[in-house]
């Protein structure tokens, strides 16, 4: 059965747990959605020209991060995910320096912008404590959209993702985490980028292990506000557009981020791998260990966990650095792959069973779907975590925390910080009327 449509995507019928026609409505309304865009980038580069945005070396920060560890599968502590992360987070907060900083950086980035704008780019700090459901920053503050030619763009901010920027926003908007995803270059250098394959300038599309990292460097958005190699990307009809942002920043390697990133924010490492299942194993060795020796180098006790949509990789990654958690990615069976371990929520289970694996990401559709999941996911023992375009929906997220999912990776993220924290207060009609009314894009 099909549901309707949010932002123009087909959507599953979510059994009765959304009204996805009021939730595009109040999407079309809102504030966010028709004015964001231009009080959003006087907002950002205000913040930007005054340097938080824009990464700082490791003195700078002061006072580092803090590792955690979920323990294994059988002797995990009885304390939720996020009682271990707000605990980490208390002990790793920014010196009182910092703190006056930001206050700084976000009296200038509201200078001039309506109260009622400005609020829904930014916000005061947000106690990360305060909420029970972690909130993990996808690319950044949301994954960038390309287009068809001729597509009306969303009235949204976009910022480039998995870029230092976007990393050091979500962070300031209250995420507990930011996920991107690393790959390999042919010398052997983990940097942070999505696609299968980069397309630059006119030459054909090219998988991240055939350039060099001096290559991955000289493309697209540049130091000072220059642009090197334009950098294209496939369109939701196939085909292939120019790739911009509202807001630039420079790509990043692991290192980048490990050194100009807010530490308090911990880091998901999404390890990428060619879809198709055809990776060598010398191949899953090579990326593996480059991308672990930089997590060993360069970690310096931020928070850091692992996630990969492949099983053997997952395994691997477990037995070599058993100090930081490893979740298992799936899409919860929207698509039938040749490995079966990817086909289901309960193959995941397995899959983590027999690698000692701390939790399972899911795409949020097939938890929609059957609420049931969960208890399942957590009878095992596991962590459970969800992505997909849903989790911008209040709605979604409410539904999933009453049902005992531990985290949302989340595109908007200040707008799910809010819902989560509302739901943290105490219950009230009132309260939960406000929860419910958050419009989130």
């Amino acid at each position: 059965m099909q549901g309707e449509a949010v932002h123009g995507i087909s959507l599953p019928s979510c059994t009765a747990v959304i009204d996805i026609g009021a939730v595009t409505t109040r999407l079309q309304r809102s504030v966010s959605f028709v004015e964001l865009r231009v009080g959003g980038l006087a907002s950002v580069s205000s913040l930007h020209a005054s340097g938080e945005l824009v990464g700082k070396g490791k003195s700078d920060w002061g006072n580092e991060g803090r590792s955690f560890s979920f323990g294994s599968r059988s002797s995990r502590p009885a304390h939720s995910m996020v009682e271990i992360v707000g605990e980490a987070l208390t002990e790793a907060s920014l010196p009182a320096q910092a703190c006056r900083n930001q206050d700084l950086a976000l009296d200038i980035g509201f200078n001039g912008i309506p109260e009622a704008i400005a609020s829904v780019i930014f916000d005061e700090k947000l106690d990360e404590t305060s909420s029970s459901l972690v909130i993990v920053g996808h690319r950044g503050c949301g994954k960038n959209k390309t287009l068809p030619h001729g597509a009306i763009p969303e009235a949204r901010l976009s910022i480039r993702e998995n870029t230092i920027m976007s990393f050091n926003l979500a962070a300031r908007n209250g995420a507990q985490f930011v996920e991107f995803d690393v790959q390999v270059t042919k010398d052997g250098v983990p940097i942070i980028f999505h696609d299968d394959e980069i397309i630059a300038d006119s030459k054909p599309p090219r998988h991240i292990g055939d350039i060099s990292v001096a290559e991955f460097r000289a493309m697209g958005p540049q130091k000072g506000s220059t642009m090197g190699k334009p950098l294209y990307r496939k369109a939701s009809d196939g085909s292939t557009t120019l790739w911009t942002a509202d807001v630039e920043d420079q790509m990043c390697t692991l290192e980048d981020a490990f050194a100009q990133v807010n530490p308090t924010v911990g880091f998901n490492i999404e390890m990428k791998f060619d879809d198709s299942g055809l990776t060598s194993e010398a191949e899953l060795l090579r990326v593996i260990d480059a991308v672990l020796a930089d997590v060993r180098q360069h970690a310096n006790g931020r928070m850091i966990y692992f996630s990969t949509f492949h099983p053997d990789a997952a395994q691997m990654i477990r037995k070599k650095m058993p100090l930081y958690p490893v979740f298992f990615l799936t899409d919860g069976g929207s698509h039938v792959y040749n490995d079966p371990r990817r086909n289901s929520i309960q193959a995941a289970i397995e899959v983590c069973r027999e690698g000692n694996l701390q939790g399972i990401v899911s795409e949020v559709k097939a938890v929609l779907h059957q609420p049931a999941l969960v208890a399942l996911v957590k009878a095992s023992g596991l962590f459970f975590f969800t992505y997909g375009e849903l989790n911008n929906v209040g709605e979604a997220v409410i539904k999933q925390r009453e049902w005992g999912i531990d985290g949302v990776i989340v595109d908007h993220v200040l707008e799910i910080v809010r819902v989560a924290r509302q739901l943290e207060e105490p219950a009230s009609s009132s309260n939960a009327a406000m929860a419910r009314s958050v419009v989130v894009v």
